[in-house]
C-alpha cells in the first residue's frame, strides 16, 4: 500500500524518502481507509482491536463510517472515491472539481475527521508494537 502511494503520488514518496513527520500522520489514516476497503490486511485490528468491536464508542463509529464510504462509492464508483480521499488524506493539492466533491460530500466534517480520529487512536493503542511497525513499513 506504502510503495503504490508513493507510486501515485510523488509528494507522499518524497515525505517517505525524507522521513518527513507528516507521515507518521498519513499511514495510519492510509490504513484505516484500506480498512474501510476490507484491505488492511487486519493490521488494524491487531493494533487498534476497538474499531472492530460494535459495542465500543469506537467500533460505532467505524460501522457508520463503513455505511458513509459505501454512500460514497455509490455516487463516485469505488476506484475514484478511494483515489479522492487518499489524495485528501495525503494532502495533495486538489483540483477544481475534487474540491466540489469534497464538498458536496461533506467529507471533511464526515469522513476525513473520523479517520483522522481513528488513525490517531490506531497508533497510540499499543505505541511500542506500532513504532516497531512503522520502523518496518518505511524501510
Amino acid at each position: 500500500m506504502i510503495e503504490a502511494t508513493g507510486e501515485k503520488h510523488r509528494q507522499f514518496a518524497e515525505q517517505l524518502e525524507q522521513r518527513d513527520t507528516e507521515i507518521f500522520f498519513i499511514i495510519p489514516q492510509l490504513l484505516i481507509l484500506k480498512s474501510l476497503e476490507n484491505d488492511d490486511k487486519e493490521i488494524c485490528s491487531f493494533f487498534y482491536p476497538d474499531m472492530y468491536n460494535p459495542n465500543t464508542e469506537k467500533g460505532k463509529i467505524v460501522l457508520e463510517l463503513k455505511k458513509i464510504y459505501e454512500k460514497g462509492q455509490q455516487k463516485l464508483g469505488s476506484y475514484e472515491f478511494y483515489n479522492l480521499l487518499e489524495k485528501c488524506l495525503i494532502e495533495v493539492e486538489l483540483d477544481a472539481e475534487d474540491k466540489a466533491r469534497v464538498q458536496d460530500l461533506r467529507l471533511e466534517s464526515t469522513l476525513l475527521k473520523e479517520i483522522k480520529g481513528l488513525a490517531m487512536c490506531l497508533s497510540r493503542f499499543k505505541p511500542a508494537d506500532w513504532n516497531k511497525f512503522l520502523d518496518v513499513v518505511i524501510k
